[in-house]
């Protein structure tokens, strides 16, 4: 017999050699970049930096399982290996879907989006080839694992070379930094907002962040940020100096002031009504009763709704009742929990002597509104589920049962002034016929199968049309309870139709040439004595509330990172977390550094009017994470209050 039995040497043959560990890392940020870097149609060299950041990562995880003996590095690899992976996977899913990547902690409300898995058919098969070849690649490499002698000479060059690699890592985002140049924007203290290097260190955006370094540095630096440093000492006076500074920004503007609005709706009770998807394109002929609130009441014809943080829904709700958006930094939503909400619009209605509830069809344990409900403010957060059998789930189906309930409608018909906040969930994703939602509704209104030969489009409009017998049957029962006249009803949509996949038609449906500018979406305030309004100036999701507080004439004591829509001192803007800005007729989009004129084409700008934006736009970014992450409203009140 030879040297080794044929059993041996059939395993030794199998084993795959040490290289193929550093491969199969690097591929993985291969995968990565396919998905959230590559622009085959506008091709640069910069977009390779997050392979150059891979490469230094594939190295260093190496070295660390190589540290081990075979049978723990094994292990160890399997665990970095498949972590990895599986956080590939769920940053390009999302945004595939979002055109954004999310923070760690958003990765908490993966569970709260199962009721919409059906989207996944819609993916490439690309992405779907590229999954399958990663979990493959792992299984391989755990079966044939390569195998290494011990001794301290392989460790001491295992532990070199991960050294080495680690320090080309910390390294080469200076190297990345040299793209912004050295011109120096005046009076900016970030930077322009679309840097690299603001991009790196202030973590703003999770995508902006791996553009620069990659899928490992970015979550890496996800990790140390949201999970260690919080428990440094630096982190405590990071806080002093993030209060000063937002008290800084807050005494630099103006003070708004009354003006011809203020008190036009005071005492009135309050719906609030948070349109789930429900598009400005989706507002026509289907929807006659929203077409009759916007074109009787105040219409926000350019409200724009901008992502903050990982969850979209949420960051609308949240920032509409609070004034601020989620943190774009990262931070699970119910961290925040225990911030100090006096600024928000339930909490001072309560102080006016309002009862305020919230109404939907989800569970209290959905996005934890159980919770934030009563940490905004709200008395109770009423579940629609607790008023039905179990038989009876198809009810939830339609927005209505709020009023088709007597246990509901008695809830929503108090003594008093009231705010009544209610979500609805008709207009959500996804858009086939075969979609829960949508096949109920196609009972009811079996016209709209055949209404175009688009069925995404039929479908989004069929749910529109669900929107809109919520509103009709709520000026039916208000009319009916004797409080139309005496209520203000007040629609916002938490973001566009982002679940239509088909962006060429949704484009074209909207109205615009630029995936930036389908962040428009409908708001609007109509009350029974309100005079026909169109608002044309820019705003952004936080000016609802200060412009609600102003027509209430409720005098909060509170600086807002928003303004009211009224104030003839504010121009109007939105902002984004990406650095993007809409302001006037103008539209930047930071990643493709390109300003684009609303009335089409592109729009000359100076470099001056580029740089006082991108002040602007980060600024208010930043501020808006600090406002959150210092809890400012604890203890904070307004200038003109002090």
């Amino acid at each position: 017999m030879g040297r080794f039995s044929g059993k041996q040497a059939v395993k030794e043959r199998r084993k795959v050699g040490f290289f193929a560990v550093p491969l199969s890392f690097f591929l993985t940020e291969v995968f990565a970049f396919f998905f959230l870097s590559l622009d085959t149609e506008d091709f640069q060299w910069a977009q390779l930096w997050p392979l150059a950041f891979g490469a230094l990562w594939a190295a260093i995880l190496s070295g660390i399982v190589r540290l081990f003996p075979v049978k723990i590095g094994r292990v160890v690899y399997g665990i970095l290996y498949f972590a990895t992976a599986v956080y590939a996977a769920v940053e390009t899913g999302y945004f595939y879907l979002f055109s954004e990547m999310m923070w760690l902690s958003d990765f908490r409300y993966a569970s709260e989006g199962s009721d919409y898995f059906s989207v996944l058919l819609s993916y490439p098969a690309g992405w779907w080839l590229g999954l399958a070849a990663l979990a493959a690649q792992g299984v391989l490499m755990l079966r044939h694992f390569p195998s290494w002698t011990r001794g301290w000479l392989p460790k001491t060059a295992a532990a070199s070379v991960a050294l080495a690699a680690a320090v080309g890592a910390a390294l080469l985002p200076e190297a990345v930094f040299l793209q912004d140049g050295s011109v120096q924007y005046a009076g900016s203290d970030y930077g322009r907002a679309q840097s690299n290097q603001a991009a790196y260190d202030n973590m703003f955006n999770a995508h902006r962040l791996y553009q620069v370094c990659g899928l490992y540095q970015t979550l890496g630096k996800d990790i140390y940020r949201h999970g260690i440093y919080p428990m440094t000492p630096g982190y405590a006076l990071a806080q002093k100096a993030g209060k000063a500074e937002i008290r800084a920004y807050f005494d630099a503007r103006e003070e708004a002031g009354s003006n011809e609005m203020t008190g036009l709706l005071k005492d009135k009770n309050v719906v609030l009504v948070l349109m789930e998807s429900m598009d400005d394109w989706m507002i026509g002929e289907h929807t006659p009763t929203l077409e009759k609130l916007m074109s009787e009441g105040i219409n926000f014809t350019h409200f724009y709704t901008p992502g903050y943080g990982g969850i979209r829904t949420f960051n609308t709700e949240f920032c509409i009742n609070t004034g601020s958006f989620l943190s774009s930094q990262g931070g699970y939503a119910f961290d925040y929990v225990t911030n100090s909400y006096r600024q928000s619009l339930a909490s001072l209605l309560t102080k006016e002597g309002y009862s305020a509830k919230t109404f939907h069809y989800n569970d209290p344990s959905f996005y934890s509104r159980g919770v934030f409900s009563p940490a905004m403010g709200y008395s109770e957060y009423v579940c629609y589920a607790d008023f039905i059998g179990e038989d009876e789930e198809d009810l939830l189906y339609d927005d209505q049962l709020l009023f088709d309930n007597p246990g509901l409608k008695d809830r929503f018909f108090r003594e008093g002034p009231t705010l009544n906040f209610i979500i609805t969930r008709s207009a959500h994703l996804s858009y086939k016929y075969n979609e829960v939602l949508s096949y109920w509704a196609l009972k009811k209104y079996p016209e709209f199968r055949n209404l175009t030969d688009n069925e995404e489009t039929n479908c989004a409009l069929l749910k529109a049309r669900l929107v809109d017998d919520l509103f009709a049957r709520l000026l039916s029962e208000l009319e009916e309870a004797g409080q139309l006249d005496n209520t203000v009803i007040i629609g916002v949509t938490d973001h566009y139709t982002y679940g239509y996949k088909d962006e060429q038609s949704l484009l074209a449906l909207s109205g615009v040439d630029e995936p930036l500018l389908l962040e428009k979406t409908p708001c609007f305030i109509w009350s029974a004595d309100l005079q026909p309004m169109e608002v044309d100036k820019t705003l952004n999701t936080a000016d609802l509330l200060p412009t609600v507080l102003n027509l209430l004439g409720v005098d909060s004591p509170y600086d807002y990172i928003g303004h009211d829509a009224f104030d003839p001192a504010y121009s109007g803007y939105a902002l984004f977390s990406d650095g993007s800005w809409i302001a006037g007729d103008v539209a930047y989009d930071a990643g493709t550094e390109q300003a684009l004129s609303l009335n089409g084409g592109t729009a000359e700008v100076s470099e001056e009017t580029l740089a006082q934006m991108a002040e602007k736009t980060e600024q208010f970014v930043r501020i808006n994470n600090l406002i959150l992450d210092t809890d400012y409203y604890k203890k904070a009140t307004a200038s003109k209050a002090k």
